[in-house]
This record gives C-alpha cells, sequence and structure tokens, in this order.
C-alpha cells in the first residue's frame, strides 16, 4: 500500500470521529438545550404561579378594606369568609362559611390554626386573613393576607398592611367643587374633589372625584395610582369612588373641627380672642414655644396687604395637646417644634417662612374658617409647609388679582417663587400666580403617619400607613 492510500485512510478515520463526536456534541446541546428551555419554562410558570398568589392576597386586603369602609366596626360585628379561624379567650372557635357569620364577642381573639379558611376566587387562587384590631386612638388597625393556588402548599404569598382613618391630610389636595392640572404638572399625593378633575400630568397617587375624571390615562399613573370616580356600573374602566369614600366629603361639617379645637385650646391650649384687635402675630420658635402679639392694623389696610402694627411679645409654650384658636386673624410664621394645629375664626395669613425643626417629628396644621392668604410682604423666596383647611373660602396670594397700585405703594415687585408642601383642603379653588412667577407644590409624606392634631376624620374612608410583603409561613 502506498504512502498515500495510508495518508487517506488515516484521515478517513480522523473524520469518522470527527463525525462521531460531532454527532455526540449535538445530541448532548439538545438535550441541555431541552433542559434548559424545560428549567425557563417550569420558572416561568413559577413567577405566574407566585406573582398570581400575590395579588391573590392583596385581593383579600382590598375586599376588607371594603367591608371597613361600609361598616368601621365590621371586625367587631363579623367574622370575614375568607378569615382564619377566630378563638375568643375561654376557648370558643368561630369560623366563617362561605359568607361571614356574626362575632358575638369583644375585641379580644387569636388564630390557633395560623391560616385555616380560605376565600376562593374566580381565577382558581384564593386567600385567607388574619385580623388585628385597633389598640389606639390612632385607630390603627393590621390585617395580614395570605395568597395561593386553590389548594397548593407551595407559592405563596403574604401581605401585611396597616390602615387607620383617614384625615383630611391625607389628600395633598381637596377641593368641594372642579379642578384641574394642566399639561406637565405632577401631582404627588392623593387628590379629591367633590365634582371633576381634569388632569393632563401625571399623578404618583389615587385620583378620586365625585363627577368624573378626565385627561389621566393608564400611563399616567405611577406607583399603583388608580382613579376613582362617580360611575356605578363601572363603564368607564375605573373602580366606582365609592369602594373608597362611602360618602361624599361634606365641608360644612368640618365645623366641628374649630370647635372642637376652641374647647382643647380653652381647656388646655392657647385661646386667643380681643374684638378690639385686627389679629394675632404668631412667630413659632425651633425651642418649642410660640411668641404671641396682638396686632392693629396699619392705615386701614388688610394684615394680609402690610405688616400690622403688633405689640410686646408674650412666649408660650406649645400647648401639649397641639391646640391653638384665635377668635380674630391669626399671622403666622417660624420654625415648629412640636405638633399644634392653629385655628383662625377669620382669616390666616402666612407672613414669612414656616418649616419644622425636625421633619417627621413636628407637623403644622393650618385652619381658616373664611380665607387663608399669603401676605404681599413675605420673602422674595417664599417656602413654608402645614396641612391646611379652609372652610368656606380659599387660598390665595393677596390681593387675588393683579393690581399695579399695590406694588407702587410696596414698593414691591412680583415674587420669583413660592415653594409648598404639605397638603390643602378648600372650600374653592385658589391662585398665587398673581404674586409668584414660579410656584412648587409638593405633598409631605409624613402627613400619612403624622397628621396635624384636631383636623377632621374623612367618614368611612382609610389610609394605608404600611404595606409590605413577609416570608411565607
Amino acid at each position: 500500500m502506498s504512502s498515500r492510500t495510508h495518508v487517506a485512510a488515516r484521515e478517513d478515520g480522523i473524520a469518522m470521529v470527527l463525525v462521531v463526536f460531532l454527532c455526540a456534541f449535538l445530541a448532548l446541546l439538545g438535550v441541555t438545550l431541552i433542559e434548559v428551555v424545560r428549567g425557563e419554562s417550569n420558572r416561568s410558570a413559577q413567577q405566574v404561579t407566585s406573582g398570581t398568589a400575590f395579588q391573590a392576597a392583596e385581593a383579600g386586603i382590598e375586599d376588607y378594606i371594603s367591608k371597613i369602609v361600609d361598616d368601621r366596626l365590621y371586625y367587631v360585628h363579623y367574622v370575614h369568609p375568607g378569615e382564619s379561624t377566630r378563638q375568643e379567650p375561654l376557648g370558643t372557635t368561630v369560623a366563617a362559611g362561605s359568607d361571614e357569620i356574626a362575632w358575638p364577642y369583644n375585641l379580644a381573639w387569636t388564630y390557633p390554626n395560623n391560616f385555616d379558611h380560605w376565600k376562593q376566587l374566580p381565577n382558581g387562587y384564593e386567600y385567607s386573613l388574619q385580623i388585628f384590631p385597633p389598640v389606639d386612638t390612632a385607630g390603627q388597625m393590621r390585617i395580614v393576607a395570605m395568597g395561593r393556588k386553590q389548594n397548593a402548599t407551595t407559592d405563596t404569598r403574604m401581605i401585611e398592611t396597616i390602615i387607620r382613618p383617614s384625615s383630611l391630610a391625607d389628600f395633598y389636595r381637596v377641593v368641594n367643587g372642579d379642578v384641574g392640572w394642566g399639561v406637565g404638572a405632577i401631582t404627588n399625593g392623593k387628590i379629591y374633589a367633590n365634582g371633576d378633575i381634569s388632569h393632563e400630568g401625571t399623578a404618583t397617587a389615587s385620583v378620586y372625584a365625585e363627577g368624573q375624571v378626565s385627561e389621566l390615562s393608564a400611563g399616567d399613573l405611577q406607583n399603583g395610582a388608580k382613579i376613582y370616580d362617580e360611575d356605578d356600573t363601572n363603564s368607564n374602566g375605573k373602580p366606582d369612588i365609592r369602594d373608597q369614600i362611602k360618602n361624599p366629603l361634606n365641608f360644612s361639617s368640618f365645623v366641628t373641627s374649630f370647635v372642637d379645637v376652641e374647647r382643647a385650646a380653652i381647656a388646655a391650649g392657647v385661646h386667643l380672642d380681643d374684638p378690639s384687635k385686627a389679629a394675632f402675630k404668631l412667630t413659632f420658635k425651633n425651642n418649642g414655644t410660640v411668641d404671641v402679639q396682638s396686632c392693629t392694623q396699619t392705615s386701614g389696610q388688610n394684615v394680609a396687604a402690610r405688616p400690622p402694627t403688633c405689640g410686646s411679645v408674650s412666649n408660650r409654650l406649645i400647648p401639649s395637646n397641639g391646640a391653638i384658636y384665635v377668635a380674630q386673624t391669626a399671622v403666622v410664621s417660624g420654625v415648629v417644634d412640636g405638633r399644634v394645629t392653629v385655628a383662625s375664626n377669620d382669616n390666616i395669613v402666612v407672613a414669612d417662612h414656616i418649616s419644622y425643626e425636625q421633619a417627621g417629628d413636628d407637623v403644622l396644621g393650618l385652619a381658616a374658617k373664611n380665607d387663608l392668604y399669603v401676605a404681599w410682604y413675605v420673602p422674595d423666596d417664599l417656602t413654608w409647609m402645614a396641612g391646611v383647611l379652609v372652610q368656606d373660602g380659599t387660598w390665595q396670594s393677596w390681593p387675588n388679582y393683579q393690581n399695579s397700585s399695590y406694588y407702587d405703594a410696596a414698593g414691591d415687585e412680583k415674587k420669583s417663587i413660592m415653594t409648598f408642601t404639605g397638603s390643602s383642603a378648600t372650600e374653592d379653588g385658589g391662585s398665587f400666580t398673581n404674586m409668584f412667577t414660579n410656584r412648587t407644590y409638593g405633598y409631605q409624606q409624613e402627613l400619612l403617619f403624622l397628621p396635624p392634631p384636631w383636623f377632621p376624620i374623612v367618614d368611612d374612608a382609610y389610609t394605608v400607613v404600611l404595606f409590605r410583603e413577609l416570608p411565607a409561613t
């Protein structure tokens, strides 16, 4: 055999080995790819199951909150059909069936069987609840929900939620009528209107209207925000506002808050009343006190148009019950160190910067019977924060129209910037455009867990204080 023949035979052998190796490699690759695809499919299915279990737990919480909206003592009256078996202190157990069942005992109960009773949902999933009633005057209720595929023991998800009765300060803006925001506006807190809401910007918290919400679309809602308006049939695809707020807000009922503050101020707070004076000036200090001065008007001008003439200073401690009541106009500024609400039976005038000595620990409420004004003589770059309630009027700069005589008389031009942080509830809409070229409005998130004292509670509406996932047990 020639050397050429030997070479050819060797090459044929090598080629055969390569073919066998390649076939084996392709077979192994095929098996590996099948396993990868199978693994990805299993993981994808697991993610769908886990995600839907989370949604089932959310559905349980939302259903329980809707019961509380209808009956704020529901947890005392009934065991929910998705609630685990309760046991009262003497050992008697009560478990609901497909419907709720009466709870004839007191507020003390336990869940001896952990999550043992489940409410089935139409999508093949289910949830179980445990309810922990309020234990303090804040009215905070804890709800724990577990969601899972029906009868499954894996891929369960658990959510803990703490809710409390809503305060007006929970809302970034409340208006007893129609209200609107233009293109580019970003609202950073809940909005409520007793009329229609037109919003052409972005909402990062839910929007509630007794009429209709227009312009906002799903793409304009962030952070889980939803739209609730008056639509009993849900024909427009938006949840009905009655699912969250049982009755429309009645601004006339807020007068009780003024009465409550006055009584508290007389009993153990600061009560100011002198019909011979135009106003009382309150300058808050960062040491937990407030300087109080009685004032007269200057040259017959409103105290929001010209600085008033004020008398001697009386330094007072911020009352422990947080109540300051002024029968006349209250002129307010300073650094607040404490938790306090100033209620005026007339107007409130913001005369200078207002800030907190420590964010998250201090809070100021400003409640005006008639109007709240930002004074004409405030600094050029004004910053102020508060929870605002105006019962019969609105919040606005002074005057609420363009009048060149004020510019001339004050020796002053239009201000550049106003920055407000807090919440505002007013009978009517308001405007600061005539005084400030630029205006920035932000919601103070601390108001969700630290509302001003004596601020009105929104009947049959609840605010989520805490929402978090817990390790499933």
